[in-house]
């Protein structure tokens, strides 16, 4: 993981510089758009240090998790063989978050008219489509572990079901993630959010009915039964 975190200095450096440069160009009494409405106007604003530094740290403590997963992790050697996967979203993550800072520098220097903001959410839920579309070409080659994929009971207990879950899934989230990317720029902000409810919404549905229908077609699955119960394992009348 210590070259991932150094991977992630590249996306944690340009957004300390870009809220450098906000911090120095902004007055102190501005206050700035941090947070839009389902209609696209933004509903709330800050200073200079939420609108600026609150995304760095919050790419520097998303980095720390990533990179903490891999040890508590009771099956960590599968999730070190699903790295690419891990990879992908702790970037991923990162560099849409890079881009919303970017927009935030942006509209704090008025180098973009903070009058007109409304191509705001769509520009991050576009990035978020993105993000879904690099996460589902690679959720096939996620290896059964507790942190990251689909992980219900039945994929966590036959590795038939995870593969074909993930592979799956990996499918609907590339289509999901494309009809986001693309969607949002043609219709209007007040029904974004039920483009990004249905993106998110569908693979996450289908892969989990998915995966207990071949859980229940495995013969390997991990299961236990009333049957499967020993006489030392039966609780006394007295516990």
């Amino acid at each position: 993981m210590r070259a991932a975190l150094l991977r992630s200095i590249i996306f944690i450096l340009p957004a300390l510089a870009f809220a450098g440069a906000g911090w120095f160009g902004t007055d102190a009494e501005a206050r700035i758009p941090v947070h839009w409405g389902i209609d696209g106007q933004p509903d709330r604003w800050g200073g200079r240090l939420e609108a600026y530094f609150l995304v760095p740290a919050i790419m520097v403590a998303i980095s720390l998790v990533f990179a903490i997963l891999p040890q508590s992790d009771p099956r960590g050697r599968n999730l070190a063989r699903s790295r690419v996967v891990l990879n992908t979203a702790w970037e991923g993550t990162l560099a849409l978050l890079l881009v919303i800072e970017a927009a935030m520098v942006a509209l704090g220097l008025g180098w973009i008219d903070a009058g007109n903001t409304e191509w705001m959410p769509t520009v991050i839920l576009a990035a978020i489509g993105g993000l879904f579309t690099l996460l589902g070409n690679v959720m096939g080659k996620a290896r059964p572990n507790w942190f990251v994929g689909i992980r219900t009971p039945w994929t966590l207990s036959s590795d038939l079901a995870w593969d074909k879950t993930h592979r799956l899934a990996g499918r609907l989230m590339v289509v999901a993630g494309l009809a986001l990317l693309i969607g949002v720029w043609f219709i209007p902000p007040n029904l974004q959010i039920g483009l990004v409810l249905i993106a998110g919404f569908t693979p996450a549905v289908i892969g989990t009915a998915y995966s207990y229908w071949v859980w229940r077609n495995d013969p390997a699955r991990d299961t236990a039964t009333p049957d499967d119960v020993g006489p030392d394992d039966a609780e006394s009348p007295g516990d």
